[in-house]
């Protein structure tokens, strides 16, 4: 049943406009990660993520992603992240590493994945010494001036 339902959320295009009142109306189901036999309603999900809800973000914006609408899958993931959602952080990093949405742009990778390594990411950790293996000394230095700037405004 649950492919059926996802099968069916595939066919339903999503605005890509990037007004409020777009992203506060969809018209489907998201199947509860926690509960597998309760729906939830995906306009609840947006309307936690308008209030600023991290969780929220991170799902609205995994279901952008499912869908392969990059721009507002990061546009949710950049919002959770900068609340300190571990992995919203590791999806924007993996975003800016391979260029998903985005173009490649390693020292944003790097900002990303440290933050979510620091975080307790354990999983970021990995990436991030797989995103080093990738950058020039010139890169890492940059991304390592960059990065103490940005972690108070997330705190």
């Amino acid at each position: 049943m649950t492919s059926a339902i996802i099968a069916s959320l595939m066919a339903i295009p999503l605005t890509v406009a990037t007004g409020a009142a777009d992203r506060a109306q969809p018209p489907y189901l998201l199947q509860s990660t926690t509960q597998q036999d309760n729906p939830v309603d995906i306009s609840q999900r947006f309307k936690r993520a308008q209030k600023g809800d991290a969780a929220s973000q991170l799902v609205v914006g995994m279901k952008y992603l499912e869908l392969h609408n990059f721009v507002q899958a990061l546009y949710w993931f950049e919002k959770s992240a900068a609340q300190g959602n571990v992995r919203a952080q590791i999806y924007l990093g993996d975003a800016y590493a391979n260029g998903k949405g985005v173009s490649v742009d390693f020292v944003k990778a790097h900002i990303w994945l440290s933050l979510a390594a620091a975080n307790g990411g354990y999983e970021a950790k990995f990436r991030f010494e797989y995103l080093l293996s990738k950058m020039t000394p010139e890169q890492i230095a940059e991304a390592q001036r960059a990065t103490p700037a940005r972690k108070p405004a997330l705190e």
